[in-house]
C-alpha cells in the first residue's frame, strides 16, 4: 500500500464490523458487479486495522450498533465516524468523539 497524506490515521474495525461492511456492500439494491465488489473488499482489507473486542457494551438505542461503540472503546479511538443518528445518544458511553463523515472530512482531512 502506498503512503498517503493521512497515513497517521488508522481505520479500526473488528471482524464483526468488517463482515457487516462487506455484507452491506454486497446487497442487491446496490447492484455492484462482482469485480467492483472484490476491489472494494480488497480496499477494506488493505486500509483497516482489525482488533479483537473482549467486552460487551449495552446500547439500548440499537443493539446491532453496540459493536461499533465497543470497538471505539477497546481501541481508544479518537473518532467514531458515522451517518447513523442513533449514535447521538451514545456519546456518554465512550470517550471517543462521535461525528459525521462530512464533519470529520472538514476537521481532519481538509485541515491538513
Amino acid at each position: 500500500m502506498s503512503s498517503s497524506p493521512h497515513s497517521h490515521i488508522e481505520w479500526i474495525v473488528t471482524p464483526a464490523i468488517m463482515a457487516e461492511y462487506k455484507e452491506v456492500l454486497a446487497r442487491k439494491k446496490f447492484g455492484l458487479p462482482q469485480e467492483l465488489l472484490r476491489k472494494w473488499f480488497q480496499y477494506l482489507d488493505d486500509l483497516t486495522v482489525s482488533v479483537e473486542v473482549d467486552i460487551e457494551l449495552e446500547f439500548a438505542r440499537n443493539r446491532k450498533d453496540a459493536k461499533f461503540l465497543a470497538c471505539a472503546l477497546v481501541s481508544d479511538a479518537e473518532f467514531l465516524i458515522t451517518g447513523d443518528r442513533d449514535f447521538g445518544q451514545a456519546q456518554k458511553l465512550v470517550n471517543t468523539t462521535i461525528i459525521s463523515v462530512s464533519l470529520f472530512k472538514k476537521l481532519v482531512c481538509d485541515a491538513e
